[in-house]
């Protein structure tokens, strides 16, 4: 078993992460040929063996969908862990996590939400890349991490890292409301990292066919995508001083609430159209270019990380149609905004 450490300041133990699955199933491997998934009842989690057989089932054969497979994973894990609630993150950026999969009838979570889970245990699991258990949370944890999660008056806490691809993608965590008897034991460790390597396996698989499906669709050459990183620098927003640095603000305050025509910035900033249009052309750059820019710029968050229709990106963006935002962003990104979507969002 990998040495484990104390984390003073959170009263946690935490233990480093490392590749097991391949390894432990190809030892129990003799065990586990001939295994199906059967319903969860017919598994004893309190044994060791059971927990790999089951794992082993999961990936072997995958259920019909990822929200079953997602699922299945939850629900095993609250079994063998003692808790009531857990869910699968996605880090998008800094402390802030949207959640892929939350148990089933969750008062507390849903699936798509967002979290600023800053000073948490999952904080601490994204930056020090380690599983954190947490078999009894103390009272002066409660108020600072367990707010983040809407809340939840926790007791005990066990996460790890997922990665995917040797990147940091998210959190897997268990979380239990009622007292815990005991310690974490080892095998309750191996288990939540193995349970982990299956989500992430699960994950690479669904973005590679996610992408396939999408090229066929879409018809273009996968050469031809970029990374999401690679559209977010694509669409930063202009670093631009003076008059044309003022219309970018404007711009940014008005996305959403207010039409984003030049006469209307003009107006904002006390200048004649043409007067702005001069101040611009001075410095070698359009309003449209400006407007432009920051209108990509904002289309990527609203296709990422809101749930927004594309009608209504459209109008927040101040565009006349659907129709025309759509040409905008084939111009952009030489993808649609639903294809754009679903490759970066829905299958990522």
């Amino acid at each position: 078993m990998a040495d484990r450490h104390t984390n003073s300041l959170m009263g946690a133990v935490i233990y480093p992460m490392e590749s097991k699955l391949t390894s432990l199933l190809r030892s129990n491997q003799q065990e586990l040929d001939d295994c199906h998934t059967p319903p969860l009842a017919q598994y004893d989690f309190g044994s060791f063996t059971d927990r790999l057989r089951f794992l082993y089932n999961l990936l072997a054969n995958p259920l019909e969908s990822s929200t079953a497979q997602y699922q299945a994973y939850l629900d095993s894990g609250c079994r063998m862990f003692g808790a009531q609630h857990g869910f699968v993150s996605k880090v998008q950026e800094s402390s802030r996590h949207r959640l892929l999969a939350v148990t089933r009838n969750s008062e507390q979570f849903s699936t798509d939400q967002e979290l600023d889970l800053a000073g948490s245990f999952c904080d601490e699991i994204v930056q020090q890349e380690k599983t954190i258990c947490a078999p009894k949370v103390g009272a002066d944890r409660v108020q600072s991490p367990f707010v983040a999660y809407n809340g939840l008056g926790a007791t005990s806490y066990i996460g790890t890292p997922i990665k995917v691809g040797q990147q940091l993608f998210g959190v897997l965590c268990f979380i239990s409301t009622t007292p815990r008897q005991g310690e974490f034991s080892p095998n309750d460790i191996e288990t939540i990292e193995l349970m982990a390597e299956g989500v992430a396996r699960m994950i690479e698989i669904q973005s590679a066919q996610a992408k396939e499906r999408v090229n066929e669709a879409a018809g273009f050459a996968v050469a031809g995508v970029k990374s999401l990183d690679e559209y977010i620098q694509q669409a930063r927003l202009p670093e631009v001083y003076g008059v044309p640095g003022r219309v970018v603000e404007v711009l940014q305050r008005r996305i959403g609430k207010a039409p984003l025509a030049i006469d209307y910035i003009a107006e904002e900033l006390n200048l004649s159209k043409r007067t702005l249009q001069r101040r611009l052309q001075q410095q070698h750059i359009s309003f449209a270019q400006l407007r432009d820019q920051v209108r990509f710029h904002f289309s990527i968050g609203y296709l990422i990380e809101q749930n927004l229709s594309i009608d209504s990106i459209s109008a927040s963006l101040d565009f006349s149609d659907r129709t025309s935002f759509t040409n905008a962003f084939k111009r952009w990104t030489n993808l649609s905004p639903s294809t754009f979507r679903k490759l970066f969002r829905d299958y990522a």
